[in-house]
């Protein structure tokens, strides 16, 4: 069976299609959000700004594609480890310069 032949992805199927976020956040597997949770979590101990390209470079941490970074700052969001603070360019090279979010640990409750 094709993907597309697959239940809920047929436009007649009358199913709710999902974002390409929440598809992106549904099939990502544990060995590749964990580790990234976990870089999150150690930058947001720092109380300082950071964007996604720290965790390249402080961690290590790389996606098999770009969707998965909005995956997993969503996330974090949704589990209250940070906030967006704002706006600013990407240090990431293959970014060419365009915005990124900026990102703040939460102090725990």
């Amino acid at each position: 069976m094709l993907p597309s032949e697959g239940p809920g992805l047929l436009p007649d199927d009358n199913q709710p299609s999902l974002t390409g976020l929440q598809q992106a956040i549904d099939n990502a597997t544990p060995w590749d959000m964990e580790p990234a949770l976990d870089a999150i979590r150690f930058l947001a101990q720092t109380r300082k700004d950071f964007e996604a390209y720290d965790l390249t470079e402080s961690c290590g941490i790389e996606f098999d594609h770009p969707a998965r970074w909005g995956a997993v700052f969503s996330k974090a969001q949704d589990q209250g480890l940070i906030v967006c603070v704002g706006y600013g360019r990407s240090r990431r090279p293959t970014r060419s310069g365009g915005l990124t979010r900026f990102w703040r640990g939460v102090d725990a409750a």
